[in-house]
């Protein structure tokens, strides 16, 4: 796997996955419920904690105990989004521990270059907190917003979901390469 994409064989698993979690607590309007969630996938603590410079979140495993820690100053929805990509880490590289420098503007169309197990923990946690169908649904054509209107959209859309505004109009901009590749299958 190159370093600056998924594979699709970890994006099939990835979405799978989140699919599962979805049905599992029942998540079909936003925002999702972490302690649905915690009620539901046992053996999670999570806590605020003081992290070095630089890292947003941790997963700490412990036998079939998993320890999250975000950071203890970060916004809610920094740290929903830091939760979320820890729980990936659990999902996804199980038995390992994980200190995480996450990046707020991953998009599936136009990753970073990450280290691969943190992309996919970014692409986890956007389809666990913003589901690209969930989104869908709810937003109307992209081509018909303004730059301020877009930035207004997404704003709301954000406080919606739980998650910062950039994470937001990365995510409508994965929307609209959705919408533009899902258009191109039908020509």
């Amino acid at each position: 796997m190159e370093m600056d994409k998924i594979s699709v064989n970890q994006e099939n698993k990835i979405i799978a996955t989140v699919s599962y979690v979805h049905n599992r607590i029942g998540f079909f309007n936003p925002p999702f419920s972490f302690t649905h969630f915690f009620e539901l996938f046992q053996g999670y603590q999570v806590l605020a904690a003081r992290l070095p410079q630089g890292y947003d979140g941790e997963l700490l495993s412990r036998g079939r105990d998993r320890i999250i820690r975000y950071r203890l100053a970060a916004r809610e929805p920094t740290s929903r989004f830091t939760i979320a990509h820890e729980i990936a880490h659990s999902f996804l590289h199980h038995g390992s521990n994980h200190r995480c420098q996450i990046s707020r503007r991953f998009r599936i169309y136009e990753p970073p270059k990450l280290n691969p197990k943190e992309m996919e923990a970014d692409y986890f946690a956007l389809e666990l907190l913003a589901p690209i169908p969930m989104l869908n649904r709810m937003v109307p054509p992209l081509k018909k917003l303004s730059g301020e209107k877009f930035g207004e959209t997404a704003s709301e859309l954000a406080k919606i979901f739980g998650i910062n505004t950039i994470t937001m109009q990365g995510r409508l901009r994965d929307l609209a390469q959705y919408r533009r590749c899902d258009e191109a299958e039908w020509l």
